[in-house]
C-alpha cells in the first residue's frame, strides 16, 4: 500500500475499517443496506447488492443505487477524516452496472473543519418518522441544504407551507399509499423488511416506524405496522431531490447529493423524514413532477425540521460488508 507513504497496513487497515464503518450509516430505503464492499489494497470497489433490492417497489433500483451513492458519499467523507483523499469513478465498468463506484484512496492534507463537521455529522444522522416542530426551517440553513444538493449537481426544490403545489404534492402521497396498500406483494416487500426483530442488524425495527398520522395532510410515510397515533406538524419544510437526467448514474448522484445535504442539515440539527411512495409509483411520480413544474427528474421526496434526535437504525458489521 504504498500510496499510504509507508504507512504500518495494521493502521491503514484500520483506517479502512472505520471508513467502511462510516460508510455504512448512510440511508437506504427501508434501512436494506443494498451494498457490498471489495477492498483491494488502497481500492474499495462499491457494488450494488440485487439481493437486498427491493423488486417490488424499487424494480429498476433506482433507490437501490441512491442509497449505495450515499454510501459512496460516506466513504469519500470519512477518508478525508482519517488525511486520505478519495478518487472517486462513478460506474468505471460500462459493462458492469452493479459496480457502483471505485475508491482509490491515497495519502492527502489534513482535513479541513468543514470536511471534519461532515464527518462527525455522518455518526449524528437519523432518519425522523416521528412529528417534527410546528415550524419551518431557518432560511440559511436552506440556503446551505441547497448549495450542499447543488455542488454535488442535484437540485432541490423546497415545497414550503405556502405553496400553491403542496396540497396536490400531498394527495399524489396519498393517492400512492392507497395504491400499495391495495398491493398484496407490496405490502408483503414492506412486512419483511420493516417491524423488524432485535436480532436483525437491518430493515427498521418496530418501534422505529413511528406513529401513524392523524390527519391526512400530515406529510409522512405511513407504515403498515406504526406504533400509535400522533398529530404531525402542518408547517414543515419539504424538499424533492432531482437531477437532470433519470439513469443509474442519475440515480448515484442523487444519493451523492442526498448524503451531503442530509450532513449539513445535521450540522444544523435539522432532521430528515422521507415519504418515497410518491416516487415508487411511475403515476403520481409523473404527477409530482408535472406539479412542481420540475425539468429534472424527481428522485427523493423529504420533509425537514427539528425534533429530539431518534435513535439510530441497526446497521450491518463491517464484516458483512465485504
Amino acid at each position: 500500500m504504498d500510496t499510504f507513504d509507508a504507512v504500518d497496513t495494521v493502521v491503514v487497515d484500520a483506517r479502512i475499517e472505520r471508513i467502511l464503518d462510516a460508510a455504512g450509516r448512510a440511508p437506504s430505503v427501508h434501512n436494506t443496506q443494498p451494498w457490498n464492499v471489495d477492498v483491494k489494497g488502497n481500492r474499495l470497489l462499491i457494488r450494488a447488492d440485487a439481493s437486498r433490492q427491493l423488486h417490488q417497489a424499487d424494480p429498476q433500483g433506482r433507490e437501490m443505487y441512491i442509497s449505495c451513492g450515499a454510501f459512496v458519499f460516506n466513504a469519500a467523507t470519512a477518508a478525508r477524516r482519517e488525511s486520505l483523499t478519495a478518487r472517486t469513478v462513478v460506474l468505471p465498468d460500462p459493462a458492469d452496472e452493479r459496480l457502483v463506484a471505485e475508491l482509490e484512496l491515497s495519502a492527502g492534507a489534513r482535513p479541513t473543519m468543514d470536511e471534519l463537521g461532515l464527518s462527525v455529522a455522518i455518526q449524528r444522522r437519523t432518519t425522523s418518522r416521528v412529528p417534527f416542530d410546528d415550524r419551518p426551517v431557518a432560511p440559511d440553513v436552506l440556503r446551505a441544504i441547497r448549495a450542499a444538493a447543488s455542488t454535488e449537481g442535484g437540485e432541490l426544490r423546497f415545497i414550503h407551507p405556502s405553496d400553491p403545489a403542496r396540497s396536490e404534492v400531498l394527495e399524489l402521497v396519498r393517492r400512492a399509499e392507497r395504491q400499495a396498500g391495495a398491493d398484496a406483494e407490496m405490502r408483503a416487500e414492506e412486512a419483511a423488511w420493516t417491524a423488524t426483530d432485535d436480532t436483525r442488524r437491518d430493515g427498521i425495527p418496530h418501534e422505529l416506524l413511528g406513529p401513524a398520522p392523524n390527519d391526512d395532510r400530515a406529510p409522512v410515510r405511513r407504515f403498515r405496522h406504526s406504533s400509535g397515533h400522533a398529530q404531525f406538524e402542518q408547517r414543515s419544510t419539504m424538499a424533492v431531490l432531482a437531477t437532470p437526467g433519470d439513469t443509474v448514474r442519475d440515480w448515484i448522484g442523487a444519493g451523492i447529493a442526498l448524503e451531503h445535504l442530509l450532513l449539513v442539515a445535521t450540522g444544523y440539527f435539522v432532521h430528515a423524514s422521507f415519504a418515497t411512495t410518491a416516487l415508487e409509483n411511475p403515476v403520481t411520480r409523473d404527477g409530482l413532477r408535472a406539479a412542481l413544474s420540475l425539468e429534472a427528474a424527481p428522485q427523493m421526496l423529504m420533509r425537514f425540521g427539528y425534533c429530539p434526535r431518534p435513535r439510530r437504525a441497526p446497521r450491518r458489521p463491517t464484516t458483512d460488508l465485504t
